[in-house]
């Protein structure tokens, strides 16, 4: 019997001390839940700014694709890349030796044309002036018979035969183009002249051509042409020379339709690049385009050209690589701020803060939002003191006087 007895008194104990531990453990839970495991910061005055990122390539303020309106046979390369040139400078020079053969042949053609014309002309002026002659003497002639017909001294078919000569004689001299006794060409015989001189002036203006010149000055940045080749057998059919102005440097950018109402020309942006390390460079909202355009083919976002300007800048930045540019759209200065996650808002829409006591309890603080960045946003309200602790991670569980206990994080800071 008492080995039973002991038994049951075992079995009993330990449904005790279990009943026990679950009691304890559901008391522990429903404490835990009532503190809260706040993260803060303690909230100060500072300057915050919204900022717009974009990126794009940077490239000289003047560009120019030099081609070539010839293909013919590169026999000379004149510069290299990296060259600094002049406006007019000469880049290449195209074969023109066969331009300038047909330029000769035309001059011969337009000499020959030129004395064959000058020969008619005098043929033609020999045959005028005996034209006038004969007409001359016919109408004497006309006139003396006239008189022996009204005579009765010829008779009617001699005066006939007169008259029809005379008729003759005046047609004979109306085939002539001729202006106070000179003769002249025809219309078509001077066209023809006048076409093939202005056939000459274009070769003319062609073997000029063949001088590959720069439009602009600035620094020669790509030379995709080699010698033997003909103009426009350039490497991946790119332009024969690339000159770019790169005293100044520019970026022209895509801003979305989202984001284009905040910007605004002259506004302040810096600019980033790998090859800058930690160095930035400074440049202004130069321009912004007034019409949008498609992001690409594959969506229906719009985005508007705004093209920059850049003003100050370190020696180490080159035209041709891709930038950053944070454009600063909007500032403040001297206002309490915050992370975007420790405002809420409630069920009114009205925004508010939670800051820890010095009991370490939470208080609701009602706020009003200013400037909003991605980081950051600015508040202002009654009750905002500087070095109050604000609860960095509150949710809609809190309320007013809710327990908390401060994250591992905010005790190490301690």
């Amino acid at each position: 019997m008492k080995k039973i007895f002991t038994r049951k008194r075992i079995v009993i104990l330990l449904v005790a001390a279990a009943a026990g531990i679950v009691i304890f453990n559901i008391a522990n839970n429903s404490k835990a839940e009532d503190v809260f495991a706040a993260n803060v910061a303690p909230l100060e005055k500072k300057t915050i700014e919204q900022i717009i990122s974009v990126k794009a390539p940077l490239e000289g303020i003047e560009k120019a694709d030099v081609v070539s309106a010839l293909n013919y046979e590169i026999i000379d390369i004149m510069v290299k890349e990296g060259d600094i040139v002049k406006k007019d400078q000469v880049l290449a020079v195209l074969d023109g030796e066969e331009l300038e053969k047909q330029i000769m042949a035309e001059e011969n053609q337009i000499e020959l044309t030129y004395l064959q014309q000058q020969e008619k002309l005098k043929s033609l002026q020999l045959e005028y002036d005996k034209a006038v002659l004969e007409l001359k003497n016919t109408e004497e002639s006309y006139a003396s018979n006239k008189e022996l017909f009204e005579n009765d001294i010829i008779t009617e078919e001699n005066f006939k035969k007169i008259e029809t000569s005379l008729a003759e004689a005046r047609k004979n001299l109306e085939g002539y183009n001729a202006v106070n006794g000179k003769v002249a060409l025809s219309s078509a015989e001077e066209k023809q002249l006048e076409i093939q001189r202005q056939e000459l002036e274009q070769k003319k203006e062609e073997l000029e051509k063949i001088y590959i010149k720069s439009p602009i000055d600035g620094t020669v940045t790509r030379v995709n042409v080699n010698i033997g080749r003909y103009a426009k057998d350039t490497e991946d059919e790119k332009a024969m020379f690339v000159v770019e102005n790169l005293d100044s440097l520019q970026m022209k950018v895509s801003v979305s339709e989202f984001d284009i109402g905040k910007i605004k020309n002259g506004q302040s942006v810096q600019i980033y690049s790998d090859i800058l390390g930690n160095e930035f460079a400074e440049g202004t909202v130069a321009r912004i385009s007034p019409t949008a355009e498609q992001k690409d083919s594959n969506d229906m976002e719009r985005v508007i050209p705004v093209l920059i300007d850049v003003v100050k800048k370190p020696d180490s930045l080159i035209a041709g690589v891709i930038a950053s540019a944070k454009i600063n759209v909007d500032k403040s200065e001297n206002v309490f701020a915050v992370p975007a996650g420790a405002i809420l808002q409630d069920e009114n829409e009205k925004y508010k803060i939670f800051v820890l006591t010095g009991d370490n309890t939470v208080k609701s603080v009602a706020v009003e939002i200013g400037l909003e960045t991605d980081l950051e946003t600015e508040i202002s309200g009654e009750g905002l003191e500087e070095g109050m602790n604000v609860v960095v991670n509150p949710d809609y569980t809190l309320t007013d006087g809710m327990a908390a206990i401060l994250n591992d994080v905010n005790k190490e800071k301690e």
